[in-house]
């Protein structure tokens, strides 16, 4: 009777400890105090979830390092209770200090710290990355199972043995498929990492587009203004002439229609510069009355071009210059490294490694494990014990071809957009040249003063010397030359900002502002 309460005993302990293995989780952290209504808090950074290096291709790990260099947030606290989920209030963007003249790199460095759409972005990471650890770990625990017999007789009438038996099983994949999983989760999180810097590049030409278009806006609004300054001072000069008599009324009606048009047009310009500065407000994520002042002007910014015995684009790519025969070529090198290119190539790279896992899975996983029965006759049994399934039904083929199909597909995926994106670069480098020739050998006065020729003609005006359809006319021909090269200026400005989202190149590349 003592052995069989002691089998019973250790029976009962040994499923206590199981039960009490499989209901144990790790201690929460005590929750911490919230902070002030009226005080904004700041979101500490976590750590990564998960340390273990990323295999990349070689080529690939200067831009992966700088999609690193951006922290992730710590996760959110959960609402106390989960069955109603706590209403998210959007947060009113915060004035930051700005510099008191904002420049290009002033302005993509702003918007590249405090886009929502970017900010936003960050948090896949940190899914990639669980998704990496949880692909590192093995997917299967040990098992056991215990089975006593308590009903068996036994027939020597020795009672004090009851018949029971313990099994202790670990399932084994003995096709490596955790390396394979491994290197798809690396894959996943590399395809991640440069979806995350083309979305960087994306942003810096956007904020590069409306930067140059608000200062595009603000010289077309002074120039507007100095014309229409003039022209109210035309008015009041031809209205005194009237009254002694040196003009007709014929001279007075032109001149006040003069006046009010270049009113109307100097106020569109003003709205137009207004709404620039507002669509640049959002990019950089300010709010929308922040004061905001640009730095230097449109006519100011050199412009680099891409020809030349050093060219200045050569400090950011890795590239000997005589492999360079033509732009065709600089444009497929460039497209080479474009991030986005690089995500599809990780997408292939991760469909490779689920081919890997298809053609592993064919192969059975083995159970197996030690064995242990005690009889009713006190009789102890030492064994092994396996098990394996058979691939008769399932063989694992349908699986296979569908990886395959979708590693054909990625790989399609991955030429066709190299393809794209050197088509996009030859077509925004050859757009830039363009532009840039257009600009080469003007020289645009500076807004709010007149040429020397309009100035001798407004003075003879005043003098009584020439009528106002003279001056009139003088003045329409400045406005459209003048507005001519303002066009000039926007459009290489529009192509230089095309060249970075189509290269991959800094805007430091194209762009040198005073």
């Amino acid at each position: 009777m003592n052995g069989r309460l002691h089998h019973w005993v250790l029976s009962a302990g040994l499923f206590s400890a199981l039960a009490a293995g499989c209901k144990s989780a790790p201690t929460p952290l005590p929750a911490a105090a919230p902070p002030a209504a009226d005080v904004p808090q700041p979101i500490a950074a976590a750590p990564r979830a998960v340390e273990s290096p990323v295999r990349q291709a070689a080529a690939f790990e200067p831009v992966v390092a700088l999609a690193q260099q951006q922290p992730l947030a710590a996760p959110l606290p959960q609402p106390a209770n989960p069955a109603v989920p706590a209403e998210v209030v959007p947060t009113a963007p915060v004035e930051v200090a700005q510099p008191t003249r904002l420049s290009l790199l002033d302005a993509i460095d702003m918007a590249l710290a405090q886009n929502p759409d970017l900010t936003a972005q960050r948090y896949a990471e940190g899914v990639s990355e669980g998704a990496l650890g949880v692909a590192q770990t093995y997917p299967f625990n040990p098992w056991v199972q215990i089975q006593v017999l308590p009903g068996s007789s036994n027939p020597t009438g020795n009672g004090d043995t009851t018949a029971h038996y313990v099994l202790l099983m670990q399932q084994l994949q003995l096709a490596h498929q955790r390396r394979y999983r491994t290197e798809a989760a690396e894959a996943a999180l590399n395809s991640v990492r440069w979806n995350f810097v083309m979305a960087k590049l994306s942003n810096m030409a956007q904020t590069e587009r409306f930067y140059f278009a608000a200062l595009y806006r603000q010289e077309l609004a002074e120039l507007s203004a100095a014309i229409a300054r003039i022209s109210s001072e035309s008015l009041s000069i031809a209205e005194k002439q009237l009254a002694a008599g040196e003009i007709t009324g014929a001279d007075v009606a032109i001149a006040r229609l003069e006046a009010q048009s270049a009113l109307q047009q100097a106020q569109l310009a003003d709205a137009n510069y207004q709404n620039a500065l507002l669509d640049l407000r959002r990019q950089l994520g300010l709010p929308l009355t922040a004061p905001l002042t640009l730095s230097g002007r449109l006519s100011d910014v050199r412009w680099l071009s891409f020809s030349g015995p050093v060219p200045a684009w050569l400090k950011f790519v890795e590239v000997d210059l005589s492999e360079i025969q033509s732009s065709q070529s600089l444009a497929r090198h460039l497209a080479a490294g474009r991030p986005d290119v690089s995500a599809a190539a990780s997408d292939y790279f991760a469909a490779q490694a689920n081919l890997d896992l298809a053609h592993a899975n064919r192969c059975p996983d083995l159970q197996v494990g030690p064995y242990y029965a005690r009889g009713d006759d006190s009789t102890t049994f030492w064994g092994l014990r396996a098990q394996m399934d058979l691939p008769v039904l399932n063989t694992g083929m349908p699986m296979v071809r569908q990886r395959m199909a979708e590693l054909n597909q990625r790989r399609g995926v991955w030429e066709q957009l190299l393809v794209r994106a050197t088509l996009e670069a030859e077509t925004a480098l050859q757009r830039y040249e363009r532009a840039l020739l257009l600009t080469a050998a003007q020289r645009p006065a500076e807004a709010g003063q007149l040429p020397l020729e309009l100035q001798k003609l407004e003075e003879q005006f005043r003098a009584g010397e020439v009528d106002m359809v003279r001056v009139v006319a003088a003045r329409t021909s400045f406005l459209r030359a003048r507005q001519a090269e303002l066009d000039n200026l926007n459009e290489v400005a529009q192509a230089a900002a095309a060249v970075v989202a189509a290269t991959g190149l800094p805007p430091q590349a194209v762009v040198e502002q005073p």
